[in-house]
């Protein structure tokens, strides 16, 4: 579209130096148009990306023993423990302990905090007999059978 319109211009539409394009502006053209798209990529491609992975890294600095966390395959459950780059998370009712990398989890839900479990150890005195994390068997249910 622009060639047409330079060509328009420099065929002789328009007499005098007003009509012509510069010789300097037309060569400089491609490496503009180059230096917007980097420029474009960087801020919609690079920058969030970038951002995105220093959240997960923080995410994973702070990571501890009893957060809820879903791995970047489906599995949810709570940390059991830490190790350099391992991560053992306990699974289900039965307290399934599987061990994966950092860099497979996907989110983490913190702990709730010290007063919020204060006020959650009433409830649990009346369920006693939970296992890890608060699975297992309540010991009514163990008593019944």
């Amino acid at each position: 579209m622009t060639d047409l319109m330079i060509g328009i211009l420099n065929s002789g539409a328009t007499t005098g130096e007003m009509g012509t394009t510069p010789q300097w502006l037309s060569s400089v053209y491609p490496i503009v148009m180059v230096v917007v798209m980097l420029a474009v990529f960087y801020f919609l491609i690079l920058r969030p990306q970038r951002k995105r992975d220093k959240e997960q890294r923080e995410m994973m600095n702070t990571l501890s023993v009893g957060d809820k966390v879903t791995t970047i395959g489906g599995l949810v459950g709570y940390v059991a423990q830490i190790k350099d780059d391992d991560v053992t998370i306990s699974t289900s009712v039965a307290n399934t302990l599987v061990t994966f990398t950092k860099a497979s989890i996907q989110t983490v839900e913190k702990r709730e905090s010290s007063s919020k479990s204060s006020s959650d150890s009433k409830s649990e005195d009346s369920s006693e007999g939970k296992g890890l994390f608060g699975f297992g068997k309540k010991k009514k249910d163990a008593d019944e059978e």
